[in-house]
């Protein structure tokens, strides 16, 4: 991939990164983030995509499609984009070439966010977390995250920049948000797992206002989905007869 740096001279401790995934619940953490500390853009990655054009009254169209590192002035840096790549070799790369960018940087923690997926309907999400050093567990846990039990897998970029991120001997946190549905935006998840973010990196504000909102729109429109659902089921149980299809 493409690497173009926008700003030189900067340095930073930290860099969060984020793509879409399950419940969107990193990229909603991301670009709310980048939104409200009024983060500029100093880095893009410019990836293979689209292998197409766009013709309008003949006139032909073109926009690479590129992921972009921000800085707000604080010791920490924020990547993202609006999606995420689904080829493992293109995966790689985009995380070899971020991880370039992030030694350059002097970055020496690397956070991802993401999303748990565990079926359940809560009023206030937990938030999970891994770690590529137990000696941070303690940490992490006293800004309000829980272990992730047992064994399994973290999919994607949230898991996989970690994984390269630790042969480069950078520290890796990834922060997953609990969600009900992965298939509906979740930005209630999105906002405990900037509460803890949040902790992590020393913001001592951020407003939560547009977040909420967004949350009880989801939140009205997860509960419509439901009530059509189980009108689906009771209509399928009821009104067709016996052996009758």
């Amino acid at each position: 991939m493409e690497v173009n740096i926008l700003k030189r001279g900067v340095t930073v401790k930290s860099l969060v990164a984020a793509l879409p995934g399950m419940g969107n619940v990193g990229g909603i953490a991301a670009a709310y983030l980048i939104e409200e500390l009024k983060m500029e853009p100093i880095a893009e990655i410019l990836d293979y995509m689209p292998p197409y054009v766009i013709h309008k009254n003949s006139l032909i169209q073109f926009e690479r499609f590129s992921f972009k590192l921000y800085w707000g002035g604080k010791d920490f840096a924020v990547f993202t984009g609006f999606y995420q790549p689904q080829d493992p070799h293109m995966l790689y790369e985009l995380c070899d070439d971020l991880l370039d960018l992030a030694v350059n940087l002097g970055v020496r923690r690397i956070y991802t966010l993401g999303a748990a997926h565990t079926g359940v309907s809560v009023s206030e999400p937990r938030v999970f977390y891994a770690v590529t050093d137990a000696r941070l567990n303690k940490e992490i846990e006293s800004y309000g995250a829980q272990q992730m039990r047992g064994e399994g897998y973290i999919t994607g970029f949230n898991g996989l920049l970690l994984g390269l991120a630790a042969q480069r001997n950078i520290e890796g946190v990834c922060f997953l948000g609990e969600i009900e549905r992965p298939d509906v935006a979740q930005p209630k998840a999105s906002i405990e797992v900037l509460k803890r973010l949040s902790a992590a990196l020393g913001i001592e504000y951020l407003d939560y206002t547009k977040l909420e909102e967004q949350a009880r729109k989801v939140e009205f429109y997860i509960s419509s989905l439901k009530r059509a659902e189980e009108f689906k089921q009771q209509k399928t149980r009821t009104d067709i007869p016996p052996g009758v299809m």
